[in-house]
């Protein structure tokens, strides 16, 4: 029988726990194992194996559950699995790792959920769904209703904001005049300059997009 709480246990890196402390702040226990072992370890397991319910649940836990949920080959049953671990994501790494993990919900079903994740009160759902439109919907017939949901987001969260300039700087490498347009309409001061770095940052753009957008910075 598989022990999960053995194989962190056996796998765990002090060292990698305190650098991952100071970068994620999360409720749950961080053991530092690292990244690449858990997505190893993950197709050997069952999402099942994990009790989210449990008072001792750890970081590395809600992550394997994410990867574990990802080797499944149905959208229907990703779907389901994220609805399931939303409740315990509360920081940008599992946020961010769902966009990587789960990449079979590419249907109107799916599509609805993760845009009405941007209505959320939860800020970490937030990025959620703004992490996986960014990378499996960018390029799609779907973009402008995407970014008509972004500009109606109402949270302040910071993480949020950053979600937001990340899409944005994504955005410019596709569709660099679509990108201005969001960038430049932007009352928030804080997207604006966060996304105009991101894309000055950005290896993919070309020098002269990053000239022009950076006229956009608010002195």
């Amino acid at each position: 029988m598989i022990n999960i709480k053995k194989f962190l246990k056996d796998n765990t890196d002090f060292g990698y726990a305190e650098f991952s402390k100071k970068f994620i702040s999360t409720k749950y226990t961080i053991t530092g194992v690292h990244i690449p072992i858990l997505k190893k370890f993950a197709k050997e397991i069952e999402p099942e194996y994990i009790d989210l319910t449990q008072t001792n649940l750890t970081h590395e836990e809600i992550l394997l559950y994410i990867f574990c949920a990802g080797t499944y080959k149905t959208e229907a049953e990703q779907l389901e699995y994220l609805q399931d671990i939303l409740l315990y994501i509360d920081n940008w790494c599992t946020a961010d790792s769902v966009g990587v993990a789960l990449n079979k919900l590419t249907t109107e079903l799916s599509y609805n959920f993760l845009t009405n994740l941007l209505e959320s009160n939860n800020d970490f759902e937030i990025r959620v769904g703004l992490v996986y439109l960014m990378k499996h919907f960018l390029k799609t017939e779907k973009l402008d209703e995407i970014l008509h949901r972004i500009r109606e987001i109402k949270s302040n969260a910071y993480y949020v904001k950053m979600a937001i300039s990340w899409f944005y700087a994504e955005l410019c490498v596709s569709n660099s005049m679509k990108a201005i347009e969001e960038i430049k309409n932007s009352t928030d001061v804080f997207i604006r300059d966060k996304s105009i770095s991101k894309i000055n940052e950005s290896y993919r753009i070309p020098i002269d997009i990053k000239q022009e957008v950076s006229k956009l910075r608010i002195k």
